[in-house]
């Protein structure tokens, strides 16, 4: 089933295409991991959380980078061998452009195959997995809008609370530090542990803190105060519990197949454009890398880098497109791919003219 030549440009192709993939792979992640980092910090996601989510967002760039990265690969392995005259010598023997996309779609196959059940099965179960681990940290105690092991801040940083951790009867907290704006004077209190009541006389919730000690005022001036104190209440701001959304992107794809509304349709069609990339990008890259010996391929590799730019962008205003009712049901997104392919015919029927020994004889007459 593969030749010689076959072996030999899928294993280029796929070399590159590793080296691409495990480029932008590291340059996407690094980004993502320093914002998953901070949320950390910020206590808004524990670190159990922020390895889901970092494996969630590794499939998801994988299933939606592995299209680009193919033809950013076919393209340069192509443009190599068009500038090292390896084509010319193919062509020699037999091997045409029919050939080379016979090649290029037996490598296509099995890449598609791996995007869709990455897109359409492994994503959906990722995400919600991640949302549904959210939605747990989120319902686990949480006294008064207080978060354990995170740095609790009120009314623009007027008012912070660390809470250290929790009792483990769970009616308390422990390691306790307030630091509040009172009158233009800033406080500090400590105290080893902290309960919380409902006040009798006056509405609202009371952080009620035991054995501590205040420090009021600034340090250095003369009316700076340090008391300890048995017992110490504080009006804790009223906090609205966050709610958590699901995403479309979480749900499986057989409720987005049996769902009659218009967005589920639309989350369908982006994924199906996933697949469907592979191939799209594949016919356009084969006629992208041609070029004449010693002609040097960089001037179509910025073309192609254009070309993709606004062919990702095509997919996305599709999609919003088909979701807000501007296009109709049954054009969807398939038509982006689909006018990719033309366009790749397009380039091939110009470059049988531009590079017919006929117009190039007839052009250096004229020059």
């Amino acid at each position: 089933m593969f030749s010689i030549i076959d072996r030999m440009l899928i294993r280029e192709v796929l070399k590159t295409l590793l080296v691409i993939l495990s480029v932008l792979l590291l340059l996407i992640l690094a980004n993502t991991m320093v914002r998953l980092l901070g949320q950390v910090a910020a206590g808004s996601i524990s670190m159990k959380v922020m390895g889901v989510l970092l494996g969630l967002n590794i499939v998801k760039l994988t299933g939606f980078i592995l299209p680009p990265a193919f033809f950013f690969s076919v393209l340069w392995v192509l443009g190599r061998m068009y500038r090292d005259s390896e084509v010319v010598a193919l062509n020699a023997a037999g091997v045409g452009l029919a050939r080379l996309y016979k090649t290029f779609v037996l490598a296509a196959i099995p890449l598609a195959l791996l995007v869709a059940v990455l897109v359409f099965g492994v994503f959906p179960q990722a995400r919600a997995y991640a949302d549904m681990l959210q939605l747990q940290e989120k319902k686990q105690f949480r006294i008064g809008g207080l978060k354990p092991g995170a740095f609790n801040e009120f009314n623009k940083g007027q008012f912070v609370i660390y809470v250290g951790r929790t009792d483990e009867a769970g009616d308390g907290l422990q390691d306790v530090f307030v630091r509040y704006v009172q009158d233009g004077e800033p406080g500090v209190l400590v105290a080893g542990r902290a309960t919380l009541t409902k006040g009798e006389e006056a509405p609202g919730r009371f952080l009620v803190l035991e054995d501590g000690h205040r420090y009021q005022g600034v340090p250095g001036k003369t009316d700076f105060s340090v008391a300890s104190f048995a017992r110490y209440g504080i009006l804790l701001p009223e906090v609205a519990a966050d709610s958590l959304n699901v995403s479309r992107a979480g749900l499986p794809t057989a409720v987005l197949l049996a769902s009659d509304d218009l967005k589920l349709k639309a989350e369908l069609q982006g994924r199906l454009a996933a697949p469907l990339s592979v191939f799209a990008l594949m016919l356009l890259s084969v006629p992208l890398a041609r070029s004449l010996p010693r002609q040097g391929v960089y001037g179509r590799l910025t073309l192609a880098v254009v070309i993709y730019a606004i062919y990702m962008n095509m997919i996305k205003l599709a999609e919003k497109w088909m979701s807000s009712g501007v296009t109709p049901e049954w054009l969807g997104v398939w038509w982006v791919p689909a006018l990719t392919a033309l366009l790749a015919v397009v380039i091939i029927r110009l470059d049988a003219v531009a590079y017919s020994p006929f117009w190039r004889h007839w052009k250096e007459r004229r020059l």
